[in-house]
């Protein structure tokens, strides 16, 4: 064999050499990667708490639609515009400011004869308003019922709870016990102990209370001059949710 031959074949060796210490390296670096990757830092558990806590409702959330009918568009929104006037006027005068009402719903429609043909326009609004306090919530309602004729009536009504502050940290704090004591449970099941907290995220359900059709129609009593029932607003439950996250030692 020449020398030039012989010196071909040790370059060859020498890449070849070279090649398989690449393919090792390449093979040994994923296991370090993995063995980083599942280091105590990440090792935690998250669990979701639920706390409820109990309350009387201080505000009773009262829906007026002011209904309208004219022969002309101009004619239907101008009377809708009074009568609304006397809506707010009569909530105003009751104690309810103007910061506590609300419209939710604005609408103006064809009005149809039973043969279909447009004799008007019914135009439509509906005033939300806040009652508080709930002592006189039977007069309010009254007051505001009559204050534009036939052309106002009362719809959805539904207890509310404005000041929260106090029950929602009585309803947090149960549910934060409530989590942590999964946690534990959890934790000592798989042998483990629980560290810091390190996330924790919430959500507050405070449902609006509807009122039920008989006790409806005792606050609409004074409206027609009866002497209206007592308004009974019981109680109203608020409940927290947290999902906590904890390291685990």
């Amino acid at each position: 064999m020449s020398a030039w031959w012989q010196r071909r074949l040790g370059w060859l060796a020498a890449a070849v050499a070279v090649l398989v210490g690449a393919v090792v390296v390449g093979v040994v670096r994923p296991d370090v990667a993995t063995v980083h990757a599942a280091t105590p830092s990440n090792d935690s558990i998250t669990v979701t708490g639920v706390g409820t806590a109990d309350a009387a409702p201080d505000t009773l959330s009262v829906d007026f639609s002011v209904h309208i009918t004219r022969s002309t568009v101009q004619e239907a929104l101008d009377a809708q515009a009074a009568a609304v006037q006397h809506l707010l006027g009569a909530l105003k005068a009751s104690g309810i400011p103007r910061s506590r009402t609300q419209t939710t719903d604005l609408s103006l429609d064809r009005h149809y004869d039973d043969h279909g043909v447009v004799t008007g326009y019914d135009a439509n609004e509906t005033v939300r308003a806040k009652v508080r306090p709930l002592t006189h919530a039977g007069s309010v309602i009254s007051k505001a019922a009559t204050s534009a004729g036939n052309a106002v009536e009362v719809g959805d009504l539904a207890f509310d709870l404005a000041d929260d502050a106090g029950v929602v940290r009585s309803a947090r704090t149960n549910a934060f016990a409530d989590a942590k004591d999964r946690a534990q449970q959890y934790a000592s099941l798989s042998g483990r102990g629980l560290g810091r907290v390190e996330k924790v995220t919430e959500v507050v359900d405070a449902p609006e209370q509807p009122v039920g059709f008989l006790q409806r129609d005792s606050l609409l009593a004074a409206s027609s001059g009866a002497k209206a029932v007592p308004l009974r607003a019981g109680e109203q439950t608020l409940t927290v949710r947290v999902n906590v996250t904890w390291s685990l030692t």
